[in-house]
């Protein structure tokens, strides 16, 4: 049985489990409280609440704030039932968008899930989310990308939290392999790569293009800012301080190395043919 509320996280209690209809179809419970928040909102769910998923409580709950929200005075039916609004707090925001990205994700990840709003900075939004394992610590938590990252985090039993995080900027590509019951998602940087375990097939095409637009955001904004000798020397900064361009000869194994380091901006399309072809033969010219 699980032992803590699939809503709010707290542990549950003798008295908690004593209310006999706080199970939820996907297995978890809800606290006491949490059990009397969902039925104020929908009073059918006293008798009904196994039928419904997590997902879809938590979608009621949104539900009911945002129609409080807009009608601030409330019905007649609202005023008789007492229900006080709190403040959305960092985690409700959090657990909002995993709603509106219409995740799966089981009760054995809402520690990490409420891990989340210590993780995330307060501008991040989750672009996907999903249950996997780590393949190469062999553990089991959830991976998630944002606008600044693709992470993996896992609330250990004992306390503490295991992360894995690449910078959007860092990921070179993303690879997708689907089998019938899951896939994998390889995560590849210029310093090497991470597999991870998806329990949903389809959950790795959400990263793939979560990824993509991050990509292309982050480099149209980039780009829009910059000349195409500023994006250049400004992603590869190691050439500005080495000073390449100078008219002094330099040591010709650094040359080669900036050589293949223009190479790698040209297939990520940081450079064009022409950009390439032009500072290469800069490069080419201090042999």
């Amino acid at each position: 049985m699980n032992t803590i509320c699939a809503l709010c996280g707290t542990p549950l209690t003798a008295t908690d489990m004593s209310v006999g209809k706080n199970k939820l179809a996907d297995g978890g419970y809800l606290c006491a409280a949490c059990f009397t928040k969902a039925i104020t909102i929908n009073r059918d769910l006293i008798n009904n609440l196994d039928q419904f998923y997590f997902a879809e409580i938590t979608g009621m709950i949104l539900k009911s704030k945002i129609d409080a929200s807009q009608n601030p005075g409330g019905s007649q039916s609202m005023a008789n039932s007492r229900y006080e609004y709190d403040a959305p707090t960092r985690l409700d925001e959090i657990k909002d968008q995993i709603v509106a990205l219409n995740a799966r994700l089981s009760v054995l990840a809402n520690e990490e899930v409420n891990e989340l709003a210590n993780v995330l900075d307060r501008d991040e939004k989750l672009l996907a989310i999903a249950e996997g394992i780590d393949l190469q610590s062999n553990r089991e938590g959830i991976i998630f990308s944002t606008q600044k990252r693709i992470a993996f985090i896992d609330k250990k039993f004992l306390g503490g939290v295991v992360k894995n995080e690449f910078l959007i900027q860092d990921v070179s590509s993303i690879d997708l392999d689907e089998t019938l019951l899951y896939s994998i998602l390889k995560i590849n940087t210029y310093r090497g790569s991470a597999q991870f375990k998806l329990h949903n097939k389809n959950d790795g095409r959400a990263f793939s293009n979560a990824q993509r637009r991050s990509t292309t955001h982050t480099e149209n904004e980039f780009m829009q800012n910059s000349s195409p000798f500023q994006a250049f020397t400004q992603t590869i900064p190691d050439l500005v301080q080495e000073n390449v361009y100078s008219t002094d000869q330099v040591d010709s194994g650094a040359i080669f190395e900036q050589l293949e380091k223009l190479g790698k901006l040209r297939e990520i399309e940081v450079l064009t043919e022409e950009e390439f072809a032009e500072q290469k033969k800069k490069l080419l010219d201090k042999l």
